[in-house]
């Protein structure tokens, strides 16, 4: 092996070189984080698409719940119902890249 200092010529290299594959793993946060989001972005435009009106207004005190205010409280519960699901819904998504990147390294 030549001195520290040296450059080791492609011989040299092509010697000590062992081949490897390198394997990206997902990040599980990201994809969960993301799953999260969407997801509750996604529950509250489909709460907004599909409000009738007919729930009581927030000025009543009713509502699904009634510290949340109605309408805007039934918003916000689908919204992290969804936020929920989206986050399984990233982590599996996650086991599945984490799987498919597991059997391309070998």
């Amino acid at each position: 092996m030549p001195d520290d200092g040296a450059v080791p010529d492609e011989e040299t290299l092509a010697r000590i070189a062992t081949p490897t594959l390198v394997r990206r793993a997902p990040k599980y946060g990201a994809f969960i984080g993301y799953g999260a989001l969407l997801g509750f972005v996604l529950g509250v435009v489909l709460a907004i698409a599909l409000d009738r009106g007919d729930l009581v207004a927030a000025g009543e005190g009713g509502g699904v719940l009634p510290f949340l205010g109605g309408s805007n409280g039934a918003r916000l519960v689908t919204g992290f119902g969804l936020a929920g699901v989206g986050a399984v819904v990233g982590a599996l998504l996650a086991l599945w890249a984490d799987a498919r990147s597991r059997r391309r390294a070998h």
